[in-house]
């Protein structure tokens, strides 16, 4: 039986009848998560007066993984499968040496404005759940413009904005179908020389858009163009530093890295989202990466994985139903396939070791 508590009579150990809402209508704390005290005191500081509790709910009681529809979205998984074709065309264009097509560029922007490929957990839960099959350059350009919408909706940018920052994460490396393959996908060590060619790209990037309609876009040139320089100016082409890199530029550089250090890679398995957190926050700190927007973008997308199956370093599987948004390098809670529930701020000897696509969710 579901009934309403107000806030200050919560307890410890109730257990969530129903998803508890951010102000931003987004999930805070997924039904079936059993409180606890961090949990309580963060429900108090927010403009939120009652929950459900499920009055009859065994707190321990295992939970079975979704069918695999749950995981996986069939509209989001064919919306963006039918982006990614329109991608492949035009970068296999640039490949072969044609200009930038400002036309196909805008008509690849109207589905990641419209049809829902932007909007917050389902996007965060699709990018981990879609296999990267095919051309990873283009999937790494979508997945970063797709970052961009999330963190310009969240920060409730002007439309033109958003607009702006997400073709921009679209074409973020489109600078790289100006490099042979022989280096692009070399899979042994890069010479100093094919080093010095792939940091070159941002620059070849920039220039597409330049020699393109797009050229009197300044933010969206910058962004593309300093999307590798680093605040303490250890970053490429130039080597520039703080406010000698645009805003966008900021940005689009942690967009970048997450979704490099995501993705599974024939040198590299991809890594849990809070791993590559803590290396962001270790860049901020070092005086890498911008501090303001590092910050922003970790805590929003902290929102959006909530619900997320993850696979944990004991071997269970689990899924995260709260993670504290006031902290930065708060790890989250997660509810095992077997009814457990386990505060990874805690207990130290368990970490999420990658958020599960659907193949390896369903897996027994």
């Amino acid at each position: 039986m579901l009934k309403a508590y107000a806030i200050e009579d919560l307890k410890p150990g109730m257990v969530v009848g129903r998803d508890v809402m951010d102000h931003n209508g987004e999930p805070l704390i997924n039904v079936g998560a059993v409180l606890t005290n961090e949990m309580i005191f963060d429900l108090l500081d927010r403009p939120i007066f009652s929950i459900y509790i499920d009055e009859d709910a065994d707190d321990m009681a295992a939970i079975s993984i979704p069918a695999r529809d749950h995981l996986l979205d069939d509209s989001y998984v064919t919306e963006y499968a039918g982006l990614y074709d329109q991608v492949v065309v035009l970068f296999e264009q640039l490949r072969a040496g044609a200009p930038l097509d400002v036309q196909a560029v805008t008509a690849a922007m109207e589905p990641l404005q419209h049809k829902g490929l932007c909007k917050g957990v389902k996007a965060v839960s699709q990018i981990h759940n879609m296999k990267r099959s095919g051309d990873y350059l283009v999937h790494h350009c979508l997945h970063v413009a797709i970052l961009a919408g999330l963190m310009g909706n969240r920060e409730k940018w002007p439309k033109d904005k958003i607009y702006d920052i997400m073709l921009a994460g679209l074409l973020i490396d489109c600078g790289k179908t100006r490099i042979a393959p022989e280096i692009l996908n070399k899979q042994g060590k890069l010479t100093d020389e094919e080093f010095a060619e792939i940091r070159q790209h941002p620059v070849y990037g920039y220039e597409l858009i330049k020699e393109s309609s797009l050229g009197s876009k300044r933010d969206i040139l910058m962004g593309v163009l300093q999307h590798h320089e680093r605040s303490d100016g250890s970053g490429y082409p130039y080597g520039s530093v703080q406010d000698e890199i645009s805003v966008m530029g900021r940005i689009l550089g942690i967009l970048d890295i997450y979704d490099a250090m995501a993705a599974d890679k024939s040198y590299a398995k991809r890594k849990s989202p809070f791993d590559i957190f803590a290396i962001i926050y270790d860049d901020i700190l070092a005086g890498k990466l911008d501090p303001t927007y590092g910050v922003k973008f970790i805590r929003h997308l902290c929102q959006d994985l909530n619900g997320n199956w993850v696979a944990l370093s004991n071997g269970e599987k689990g899924r995260i139903v709260y993670i504290d948004p006031s902290r930065v390098s708060s790890m989250p809670i997660v509810q095992t396939a077997h009814g457990k529930f386990v505060d990874l701020n805690t207990v130290r000897d368990v970490r999420i070791e990658a958020i599960l696509t659907a193949d390896e969710a369903m897996e027994d």
